[in-house]
């Protein structure tokens, strides 16, 4: 399974995450939060352990600092310019969602060339997992904005659509300039780590269920360490 091949699973796995959505009436806020929490334990793990970490290990030591460094101030950059509480309008809405799924994307593909198919397939399979539950927070807030649940599947699929492209961009970029690759890594990770501190803790803690959330991040987090034994 190449990189772009497992990506283009991963973003499809967006919008198979709403189609939930045509069987349920309401996402209770407890459900998205404990799902939110899910999702952000297995993007630690994927940005900690399986992109930061052995960048460490291999001695890449002042590589990985720059790049999480410069992948968290990409992602507040992104932010600044598209602030998701001003977002207007659905086309807006979808465009925010697609930047935020560009570093995934580029994670398959940097973790493709640089630590072989095994972990491309590892973080294929954490992001999958991941989307899913965000597929279906994305659709349930869709249809609830364009008052049709099969418009707000098909705009979640379109969202996912962005982590095929950007894995594409990944792979050719560092088939070409191999000393990027440990640096291509920690700029993914530390991408990861800021969304998952500025945007999907916060938004899991603010309701009342931070204890669910919790444990609900911890699940995710095992369930990456589990699949890291396997894989």
């Amino acid at each position: 399974m190449n990189g772009f091949f497992a990506s283009l699973i991963t973003g499809t796995c967006t919008g198979v995450g709403a189609i939930p959505i045509l069987f349920i009436k309401e996402l209770n806020e407890r459900t998205e939060d404990i799902l939110l929490g899910f999702a952000a334990g297995i993007m630690v793990f994927a940005g900690a352990y399986s992109l930061i970490y052995p960048c460490i290990e291999q001695g890449h030591n002042i590589q990985a600092v720059i790049g999480i460094l410069l992948g968290s101030f990409f992602m507040y950059y992104l932010e600044k310019k598209i602030p998701e509480d001003k977002v207007k309008g659905n086309f807006m809405f979808l465009i925010a969602n697609i930047i935020h799924n560009i570093p995934e994307g580029f994670v398959i593909g940097a973790g493709y060339e640089a630590e072989g198919e095994n972990t491309g397939i590892l973080f294929a399979i954490a992001i999958a997992i991941q989307n899913i539950p965000e597929g279906l927070i994305m659709g349930n807030i869709l249809k609830n904005t364009l008052h049709s649940k099969y418009k707000a599947i098909l705009y979640t699929l379109l969202i996912g659509i962005a982590e095929p492209l950007a894995a594409g961009i990944g792979i050719l970029t560092l088939q070409y300039i191999k000393a990027l690759i440990p640096f291509s890594m920690a700029f993914a990770g530390g991408s990861i780590l800021y969304v998952v501190s500025n945007e999907m803790i916060p938004k899991c803690h603010c309701r009342g269920n931070e204890k669910k959330a919790t444990f609900g991040f911890i699940l995710g987090f095992v369930v990456m360490v589990i699949m890291r034994g396997v894989i």
